[in-house]
C-alpha cells in the first residue's frame, strides 16, 4: 500500500486500512505476517499496532507456534470495541442483526411489521442499537434491486419506483451504509461458509451460483473471481424472465403444476444455463419453492450434458436465512472501519 507519491496523511489511512483487513481476515497474525500480508514495512506495522493498542481497536492474544526461535506476539482486532449493525428482510419478514469486527453475529432478532410496514421497528431497532454500542456501519438487505444507495421496487402496474434508502440511513446515524439485494447476500454468506468447512478455497478465486426458487419466482445470486456480478442495471440474476423452449418464461413455467420429471427438466434447464454463461465452479440450489427431490437428477442430467471442464459441484443449502445473515453480517463488517487504498498506475 506504500507509495511515494501519496501524501502522509492519506498514506497513514492506506497502511491502517491495509492492516484493518488483514486482522480481519487472519484473525491473530504477528507484525511479521502483517507486514507479509499488507506490503506494508515491519516498522510501519509496529507503529501502528501500537496506535491501535492505545487507542483499544488491538488486542495482544497470546504468542505464535514455537518454530524453534523467540515466539511472537499475535494481535487481533478487539471484537467487542466496535460493530455494525444489519436488517435482513426478504418476503415481509425482517431480522436485526448486531455485529463484530470480524463479520460475526453476535446478536439476531426478528423483527414484527407494524402499521406502516418494516420502518418503525427498523429504525427502532437500529436507534437501539446506537443507543447501547459504538456503532460504525450498517448493513441492509432488500429483496428487490439496489442501485446506487436506492431500493427500487415494482408497483402493480409492473412499474419500477426507486427509494433513496442510503443517504436517509447516513444522514440519520452519520456512518456508513451498505445495500445489498437478499439473493446476492445470500450468495456471499453461502460461500463464505463453504470456505470455512473448506479453508484450502481462496475467496479471491470463489465462482458459484446461488439459485433460489422461491414462490412465484426464481433468481440467481452470481459471484465470480470472488466478486458479486450485478450487471448494468444490477439486474443480474433475473432467471425467471428467460424463456422457456415453449415460449413461456421460466417463471410462469415453474409456477404451473408439473409432474416431477417436467419440474426437474426446467430446472436443469436453467442450471446448463447458467453453466454455459459463468461457468461456476459450484451451484448452490435452496429457496421454499424447491423441490429437493430433483437435485439428484439435476445433477445426473449436468453430468450427462456438459463437459467435465464446465460441469458443476452441485449444492443444496437448507438455511436461506442463514446464509443470508452470513452475508450482509460480513457486508456490514468491511464497512466498519473506513477503508483507503492506493492505487498506482
Amino acid at each position: 500500500m506504500e507509495n511515494s507519491h501519496a501524501s502522509p496523511g492519506l498514506l497513514k489511512q492506506a497502511n491502517s486500512s491495509a492492516l484493518h483487513r488483514a486482522l480481519r481476515e487472519k484473525g491473530a497474525a504477528t507484525r511479521a505476517q502483517l507486514a507479509a500480508a499488507t506490503g506494508v514495512s515491519v516498522t510501519t506495522v509496529r507503529a501502528l499496532l501500537e496506535e491501535r493498542l492505545r487507542d483499544g481497536e488491538v488486542e495482544r492474544t497470546g504468542l505464535s507456534a514455537s518454530s524453534g526461535g523467540r515466539r511472537a506476539a499475535q494481535y487481533s482486532l478487539r471484537r467487542d470495541k466496535y460493530y455494525g449493525a444489519a436488517v435482513c428482510i426478504t418476503d415481509g419478514q425482517a431480522h436485526g442483526l448486531l455485529v463484530d469486527v470480524h463479520g460475526e453475529v453476535v446478536q439476531a432478532v426478528p423483527l414484527k411489521a407494524g402499521a406502516d410496514g418494516l420502518q418503525t421497528p427498523v429504525l427502532a431497532f437500529l436507534d437501539g442499537l446506537f443507543a447501547q454500542r459504538d456503532i460504525r456501519s450498517i448493513g441492509l438487505g432488500l429483496p428487490g434491486v439496489v442501485r446506487e444507495g436506492c431500493f427500487w421496487h415494482a408497483d402493480k402496474e409492473g412499474g419500477l419506483h426507486s427509494v433513496a434508502v442510503e443517504p436517509a440511513l447516513s444522514r440519520r446515524y452519520g456512518v456508513p451504509v451498505v445495500l445489498e439485494n437478499d439473493v446476492n447476500a445470500a450468495a456471499i454468506g453461502f460461500a463464505r461458509c463453504y470456505e470455512t468447512e473448506f479453508p484450502g478455497e481462496d475467496p479471491a478465486e470463489t465462482n458459484m451460483a446461488y439459485l433460489h426458487f422461491d414462490r412465484g419466482c426464481v433468481s440467481a445470486g452470481f459471484v465470480a473471481g470472488g466478486r458479486v456480478i450485478r450487471g448494468y442495471g444490477h439486474f443480474a440474476g433475473e432467471l425467471g424472465l428467460v424463456p422457456t423452449a415453449d415460449g413461456r418464461l421460466l417463471d410462469e413455467c415453474l409456477n404451473d403444476p408439473q409432474d416431477g420429471r417436467e419440474y426437474t427438466a426446467r430446472v436443469l434447464e436453467a442450471a446448463v444455463w447458467v453453466c454455459g454463461i459463468l461457468n461456476p465452479r459450484y451451484i448452490a440450489l435452496g429457496g421454499p419453492a424447491l423441490r429437493r427431490e430433483c437435485i439428484g437428477p439435476v445433477n445426473d442430467g449436468l453430468s450427462a450434458l456438459l463437459p467435465g471442464p464446465m460441469c458443476p459441484e452441485l449444492l443444496y443449502t437448507a438455511d436461506i436465512w442463514g446464509d443470508y445473515q452470513i452475508g450482509m453480517a460480513w457486508l456490514t463488517a468491511e464497512k466498519i472501519f473506513h477503508m483507503v487504498q492506493i492505487i498506482k498506475k
